[in-house]
């Protein structure tokens, strides 16, 4: 490395060279080499000579480096709750992914979104893995690697779900994935030896027959109002219902938000605290939902906007109630998190200051310093409570040094002048204006796409809570002697058509 001269090289040839490097040091286990490659490419990462696919293609290097020292450092595939290696991977991929979204690169494109896919599966966002595997396969279909492991990922997320039928389905839906894999060319074969292991443990849990049978559903839609139908298939099309079926299917079947938190050890002397407040989370979500929906089909003025009279500041914004609707879907999502944190805080009894609790400090020990994570959450084996503490990840506070999401910060400020200050929407953007005045200054579209990216995030939180309550309520009941055990079984489905 100390001997390499970049001088007069084009920008791919740089990317070629320190690409072959990081691929030496990670067979070689070579940790300081990988750590000097990775430092070397962050002086490239702003150079202007360097292409938006360009900078993506160096960000999908270095995410590369990062999976190497991970694998140096926790050769057993174990790794601790809050690691450092993890976190970089996910930053630098999402940058890559960011910067080669408008390009013709496809094959680099979907690398990207699979290894995104596959490390949120590993880090507990088994629902979210799903769309960036569903992303990938929308540029090319026939992506084996992608393929396979959407089959990897539906089979692990099977596993949290404790309604038996619906497990059924997502071991029936990944079985065939994994097959497919198995007769791409793309798959090595190490990939295919895995993937042909999990095949024969699904077939080991259901009968054949029962898995070849992708029927064909009855329509639910057929009766109701032609708006509640669009409604619903917009939903069910953007995987939006409180359904984790909505993850694997769009037809009319799951069009609905069924999922609830299951049955809990209970005091009758006590109130139905926690089955309350997950109905509360659960229809402040649909309802932020249907604002969002409505806001889409209403783009011009309502009549509520009739004969308000407001002063034009000749600086392209605009002011509608439809907007508001939108703000109202941000303000909502965005507390949903804390409030889950609440959640959270009285039901695995953590003592945390419940004024200053926050998704983002639920999981610490000190809300002061916001280090030393809890050791409740360290020894934790619960798959759901480490997505929903990486999901926090994904949220910025001024406490923390760093956020997996590059957009965290700016979306944490719009919140905040949303909330407190002065913000408004444009139709005429010009990056900066917000860093220039004290008004927070978007652009329309801008807004609306983070504020749907929000929805998404709130929906995935709910049912990782729904299912973090599953598995440590089963953990009570196997660890009480007084109770019988009840053993996690797959029950292959009924001949009926609910789901």
């Amino acid at each position: 490395m100390n001997i390499i001269d970049f001088e007069g090289k084009v920008p791919l040839e740089i990317i070629g060279i320190l690409g072959e490097l990081i691929e030496n040091a990670g067979e070689g286990n070579d940790l300081s080499q990988l750590e000097k490659s990775i430092e070397v490419s962050l002086t490239f990462i702003e150079s202007e000579n360097f292409s938006d696919r360009e900078r993506g293609l160096l960000n999908y290097n270095i995410s590369n480096a990062w999976s190497y020292i991970q694998r140096i450092k926790f050769p057993n595939e174990e790794f601790p709750l809050e690691t450092v290696e993890l976190e970089k991977q996910i930053i630098h991929l999402r940058i890559a992914n960011n910067l080669m979204a408008e390009t013709d690169d496809d094959f680099n494109k979907c690398q990207i979104l699979t290894n995104l896919g596959n490390l949120f599966s590993h880090i507990g966002r088994f629902s979210e893995a799903q769309e960036y595997f569903n992303q990938c396969l929308e540029i090319n279909n026939d992506f084996g690697m992608a393929i396979g492991n959407r089959g990897f990922g539906l089979y692990y997320y099977a596993r949290v779900i404790f309604d038996p039928i619906q497990q059924f389905m997502f071991m029936k839906y990944a079985r065939k994935d994994l097959m497919n894999a198995m007769l791409s060319k793309q798959v090595y074969n190490e990939a295919k030896y895995a993937f042909g292991e999990m095949i024969q443990q699904i077939e080991n849990a259901f009968s054949v027959d029962d898995l070849n049978d992708f029927r064909s559903y009855n329509n639910f839609y057929r009766g109701i109002k032609k708006n509640e139908k669009e409604y619903k298939e917009w939903c069910a099309i953007n995987k939006l219902f409180i359904n984790p079926l909505n993850d694997i299917l769009t037809e009319s079947v799951i069009a609905e938000d069924s999922l609830f938190i299951p049955t809990l050890i209970w005091n009758p002397n006590e109130k139905l605290f926690f089955q309350s407040m997950f109905n509360q989370l659960k229809q402040e979500y649909t309802s932020a939902r249907f604002l969002f929906y409505e806001a889409l089909q209403n783009y011009h003025p309502h009549f509520a906007d009739k004969n308000v009279v407001l002063m034009d500041t000749l600086d392209y914004s605009v002011y509608s109630f439809t907007l508001e609707k939108i703000k109202m879907v941000f303000r909502v999502c965005y507390s949903v998190f804390d409030k889950i944190a609440y959640f959270l805080n009285r039901y695995l009894n953590l003592k945390l200051d419940e004024y200053r609790v926050s998704f983002r400090t639920v999981w610490y020990t000190n809300l002061d310093k916001n280090r030393g994570l809890n050791n409740q959450f360290l020894i934790t084996k619960n798959w759901a409570i480490r997505g929903l503490f990486w999901l926090s990840k994904d949220l910025f506070e001024k406490e923390f040094d760093s956020s997996i999401e590059p957009d965290a910060k700016e979306i944490a400020s719009i919140r905040n002048f949303i909330e407190h200050k002065s913000f408004k929407i444009v139709e005429s953007f010009e990056d900066g204006w917000s860093e220039k005045t004290e008004t927070f200054e978007i652009d329309r579209g801008l807004f609306y796409d983070k504020t749907f990216r929000l929805l998404k995030l709130s929906r995935s939180a709910i049912l990782y809570l729904s299912f973090l309550i599953y598995d440590e309520e089963r953990k009570k009941i196997n660890h009480d002697p007084s109770i019988p055990a009840v053993p996690i079984n797959f029950i292959p489905i009924e001949d009926n058509e609910k789901i």
